[in-house]
């Protein structure tokens, strides 16, 4: 038993350590942690509160018409702005413009819904990117796609 002292003062080192978790996670938990889920539930309604950062539809032909009205009678016509430019807030803030649309003008843009993929349906386009490109005898750039569509209506 001479070891026992050992054992115990691990013992008690063992229980001190877990009193001192329970006692810290009481005090840094929010209230609201865990009472409908596995998150701080009060958080949903400051989200709620937030003020919307995405635009309604339509929201950017109200300055943007000549590309809204291509955009309208395109193959584009579905999908939002915002798919591809930044988001609504980041453009215009209080009905004014707070800073220029961002533009990703990269080939992995309409890659993400063009690229061939078995998954897709048959019907909608789909393209091989790097055959396309060389039986049009282009080469492979920044901005390969839009050398010969037009984003808002890629069909013109």
């Amino acid at each position: 038993m001479e070891h026992a002292k050992h054992i115990i003062r691990a013992v008690l080192l063992l229980v001190l350590i877990a009193v001192a978790f329970v006692v810290v996670r009481h005090f840094a938990l929010p209230e609201t942690f865990g009472m409908h889920g596995h998150y701080r539930f009060r958080s949903v309604a400051e989200h709620v509160a937030r003020a919307p950062f995405h635009g309604a539809p339509g929201a950017c032909a109200e300055c943007h018409d000549e590309e809204a009205e291509t955009w309208s009678g395109g193959a584009h016509r579905s999908v939002s702005c915002e798919v591809c430019h930044a988001p609504f807030g980041t453009h215009v803030e209080a009905d004014e413009q707070a800073a220029p649309m961002r533009v990703q003008p990269s080939y992995l843009l309409c890659g993400r819904c063009h690229q061939r993929l078995a998954a897709r349906p048959k019907e909608f386009p789909q393209v091989a990117l790097s055959d396309h490109v060389a039986e049009n005898g282009e080469e492979m750039t920044e901005r390969v796609c839009l050398e010969c569509h037009d984003a808002h209506n890629p069909s013109e």
